[in-house]
């Protein structure tokens, strides 16, 4: 198959997470889209910035039961743009790809100590934990992180990213 430039072609197993840890999650009567729909896809045909048989997360919106990417029942052919979020090392991992961001959230601070559960985490900013700011202390647009779930080997990851594109500032 010739695809069009800007496109690669993924294959997508749509059932990814109805088990996790051998168990039937119930994921697909969760409300949830981003915790339902299959977000891993294996590369059959790539491009310079994402190369051919690795796996990759993206958007739930691209494996959708009707999405307009799909091309076959596993096949999908999809833009190479910042909604592909990162490749997937062999132990799970993320490596973020297209300007994505991984970052942790940072607790608000308060005058008393409060319980874990009544802590509240800042929605501007955190600690990048990869990309050139890595290990910083920044900034983002307020409510710009995006949780991606995901699961490998048969067990749920999290992982919390932002576009560099969204970043306002940092700390030396």
């Amino acid at each position: 198959m010739k695809l069009i430039q800007g496109s690669i072609l993924v294959n997508v197993d749509l059932r990814q997470k109805e088990e996790i840890n051998g168990l039937k999650s119930g994921k697909k009567y969760n409300e949830n889209f981003r915790e339902r729909n299959p977000v891993i896809a294996f590369v059959e045909q790539g491009s310079k910035e994402v190369p051919t048989g690795s796996y990759i997360v993206c958007n739930y919106s691209y494996f959708d039961l009707e999405s307009p990417l799909q091309i076959t029942d596993s096949l999908y052919s999809i833009p190479i743009n910042e909604e592909i979020f990162a490749t997937i090392n062999s132990d799970g991992s993320l490596n973020p790809i297209m300007g994505n961001v991984l970052v942790e959230r940072v607790t608000k601070e308060t005058k008393i100590e409060l319980p874990p559960e009544l802590k509240k985490p800042h929605t501007n900013r955190g600690v990048a934990i990869s990309g050139e700011y890595s290990g910083k202390y920044i900034f983002w647009l307020p409510y710009a992180d995006y949780e991606i779930v995901y699961t490998w080997e048969g067990k749920e990851h999290r992982a919390l990213k932002i576009h560099q594109s969204e970043i306002t500032g940092y700390l030396k």
